[in-house]
């Protein structure tokens, strides 16, 4: 790990690695992959749309010129569209944040399977976060994923409601955390 580099794309320089990165989701989420919410194609399609949101920033990780893992997010449009599929009430708080365009949303974190349980995670989680001028963050986890539902909650987020954003995706809770 001492040659691990942290490098940061913005969404013209990501969409330019989309193979590369659609290559790592796949090996990422090997065991979980459905052919559809959780596929190459869909993951994709998501990027593809996620890259053109403003303040998408993405921090990847390398070592020995192999990318081992990456982060990506983007600020949440002040419509709110994001939180659709919220179940329950939206807290005011959030709402009132997310129209003032103070809400930034992790969308993607992953580590290849290999290289995992050696804080590259937190790694890149973290130099993510640094750099954002939002109020808070906002990241979905399938509860079913314990290690990553236990390591956001050790980094500090704590659960905001569940959550299903797309027709074919599983349940997520979504997770907040102060920035600032």
């Amino acid at each position: 790990m001492a040659d691990l580099k942290l490098r940061r794309l913005d969404g013209k320089q990501a969409d330019e690695q989309r193979s590369v990165l659609a290559d790592l989701y796949e090996e990422a989420y090997a065991e979980k992959l459905d052919g559809a919410f959780r596929s190459r194609p869909a993951f994709l399609d998501r990027l593809a749309a996620y890259v053109q949101r403003p303040g998408f920033e993405l921090v990847a990780a390398d070592d020995g010129g192999t990318l081992v893992g990456y982060v990506f997010g983007f600020g949440i449009a002040p419509s709110g569209t994001w939180w659709g599929g919220f179940r329950g009430e939206l807290p005011e708080h959030v709402r009132r944040l997310t129209e003032q365009e103070k809400v930034f949303a992790i969308s993607e974190l992953m580590v290849r399977p290999a290289r995992r349980r050696q804080g590259i995670a937190r790694r890149l989680h973290d130099a993510l976060l640094v750099s954002r001028n939002e109020e808070l963050g906002t990241i979905l986890v399938d509860p079913k994923n314990a290690p990553a539902r236990t390591a956001y909650y050790s980094w500090g987020w704590e659960k905001l409601g569940d959550i299903q954003p797309f027709d074919n995706s599983p349940v997520f809770e979504s997770l907040v955390k102060r920035l600032s």
